[in-house]
């Protein structure tokens, strides 16, 4: 489906609304969009999003050894 026939669909779909609370939630999104074009990208916004870090994150996955810079030794 392209973008048109999405923006239609959606067009439409409003135009039937007829709950309050759905439309006003619409609203807050439009104006937080708008808000966004605006100033662009926010630093911080992921801010308290990860809430766990696995205890081997930093480790490489099985299988993936070859494909890893190989270290070099100085001698």
């Amino acid at each position: 489906m392209s973008a048109e026939a999405k923006k239609l669909e959606l067009i439409m779909w409003i135009s039937v609304l007829k709950d309050k609370s759905v439309l006003e939630s619409l609203l807050v999104l439009k104006e937080k969009t708008m808000q966004y074009q605006k100033t662009g990208r926010q630093a911080g916004w992921a801010k308290h999003m990860i809430k766990y870090v696995a205890p081997d994150f930093d480790e490489t996955p099985e299988g993936f050894e070859d494909y890893l810079m190989p270290k070099v030794i100085l001698k």
